[in-house]
């Protein structure tokens, strides 16, 4: 694909695009979402550098390595957290937590490494888990919080004046250490 001059908003990928080159969508500022078909087998480097509109990236097929320098909701139930950046791995996870509480269909391979990511980087994702409820939500659901990090949790649900955070940590610290 070469440099991308479309109106932004919502772009879908064109069926039979198998690259996704270096700077494509560079300062596409009004792009707020892009789908990418199975047939992209690669996204070059800094493809949507400084797309400060971009919301979510749908990726339809597992890709062993994501180049891209945003940080959007990633929806790619094919892709293992590994192939993410680390700035990237909260906007993967934030868009694993969606699918996983739709109860979305995740190979099992990715599910498991998903979870070992979460679980050994838990205590640095919990500020991002209070921004963002589906996040928490999961975490919850699969039990990753401990009891001696429900207080951390209720301190960042203060910092950030996040009330239904703070209320839904407290019924899970009652449901699960009371």
């Amino acid at each position: 694909m070469t440099k991308y001059t479309g109106p932004g908003g919502d772009t879908v990928i064109p069926a039979g695009v198998t690259r996704i080159v270096d700077h494509a969508f560079f300062r596409c500022t009004n792009l707020r979402s892009v789908s990418i078909p199975a047939g992209v087998t690669e996204i070059g480097g800094w493809a949507f550098w400084d797309c400060t509109g971009l919301k979510s990236v749908t990726i339809l097929r597992r890709i062993e390595k994501i180049k891209m320098s945003s940080r959007p909701v990633y929806t790619a139930p094919r892709t293992p957290i590994d192939a993410f950046w680390t700035y990237q791995k909260p906007g993967a996870i934030l868009g694993f937590s969606k699918l996983y509480l739709k109860g979305e269909t995740i190979d099992e391979e990715i599910r498991a490494g998903y979870f070992k990511y979460i679980k050994g980087n838990k205590k640095k994702l919990y500020p991002f888990a209070i921004e963002n409820e589906e996040v928490l939500q999961m975490m919850m659901q699969e039990k990753l919080i401990a009891r001696k990090d429900v207080d951390l949790l209720m301190d960042e649900s203060d910092k950030q004046r996040s009330y239904a955070a703070k209320a839904a940590i407290m019924q899970y610290n009652h449901e699960n250490f009371q």
